[in-house]
């Protein structure tokens, strides 16, 4: 896209040579901001010929001020004619703009007629403008047509309506648009294009919710893989401290426990622990210790002497000399 190194002009408040002037205030600019849309002598393309003039671009940096809306021009630069009016813009052999206006209400103040509300549908680069602050102007009907300004000038002055697109204002349409008995139809104009731009704002917020929930899902589910880690790695080390699993089976236990820690842990629960020599030999002190609380003749009496004499050969040899008087000699 080529963007122009001037700005123009594109509606003021200046008489046009259709001898009535247009309120700058009054014209609507919500739907243009949507689309600037940028035409050549206001040309607007069906698409029925293959050499039909296409829009040449749009505007930027829109302003309203002064009693005037200004923009500067984008052509597009794959389109050969489009930048034949960009170079002629550049060296100021087209020096104007055109503004497609909607009109809502004429008014008469002080003996001159004002086009007091409207609505900016398109600009367009033209080539002899219509005041003398060099801008023309045109209008469109209902149904999205221009229609000649000599036409309306009269229906003007003759009192009649002309026919534009109308907003019906029901009660329910009202209530929806939040508008009070009557209100006007760029009333309504003005209350859509809040709730378009509401819209706008709330889509980005939710965009902007959705971006932030993504990221605290994401901390979530590493705060619980690393959660599930530590618990596999507790799981499968205490297999191999109770002796049920190998180091070297450790590796082989952690992948499966990831990919079912439920069945890991029930295999590993029905494994024996198998016990260290330590621990057995903490385990058959309290048994050594149970023999001695019996006598010389019930250990005799219940053959266990020989079980006494393997776990505590003192502790034999002690009965056996309670019970016989004399050092046992193996």
């Amino acid at each position: 896209m080529k963007k122009s190194t001037r700005r123009f002009p594109i509606s003021t408040e200046a008489k046009n040579s259709n001898g009535f002037r247009v309120r700058t205030a009054g014209i609507n600019l919500a739907d243009f901001k949507t689309n600037p849309l940028l035409l050549w002598m206001h040309i607007r393309p069906k698409g029925e010929k293959a050499d039909e003039i296409l829009p040449l671009g749009y505007w930027e940096d829109i302003e309203l001020k002064d009693g005037q809306i200004t923009g500067v021009p984008v052509f597009d630069d794959t389109d050969d004619f489009a930048m034949k009016i960009f170079k002629k813009v550049e060296n100021g052999t087209i020096k104007m703009a055109s503004a497609g206006l909607l009109p809502l209400e004429f008014v008469e103040v002080d003996g001159e007629k004002w086009l007091e509300k409207s609505v900016l549908k398109e600009a367009s680069m033209c080539d002899i403008g219509s005041n003398s602050e060099s801008v023309a102007v045109v209008l469109y009907n209902e149904a999205d047509e221009l229609v000649k300004l000599s036409e309306v000038l009269t229906n003007l002055n003759q009192n009649t309506e002309i026919p534009m697109k109308l907003i019906q204002l029901t009660a329910s349409t009202m209530a929806l648009l939040k508008l009070s008995d009557g209100a006007t139809e760029t009333d309504a104009h003005t209350a859509i294009a809040e709730l378009v731009t509401l819209s706008q704002t709330q889509g980005t917020q939710i965009k902007t919710l959705e971006s932030e929930k993504d990221a605290l899902q994401l901390k979530l589910d590493e705060a619980e893989n690393a959660g599930k880690d530590a618990k596999i790695i507790a799981l499968v080390d205490k297999a191999v401290e109770d002796r049920k699993i190998t180091a070297d089976q450790k590796e082989g236990m952690i992948k499966l426990a990831n990919a079912d820690f439920d069945a890991a842990k029930a295999h590993l629960d029905s494994i024996p622990s198998t016990p260290t020599a330590s621990s057995q030999m903490k385990t058959d002190a309290p048994a050594g210790d149970e023999l001695m609380k019996l006598t010389y003749d019930e250990l005799d009496k219940s053959g266990r002497l020989i079980e006494l004499k393997e776990k505590n050969l003192d502790g034999f040899k002690e009965k056996y000399k309670a019970r016989w008087g004399k050092e046992y000699q193996a």
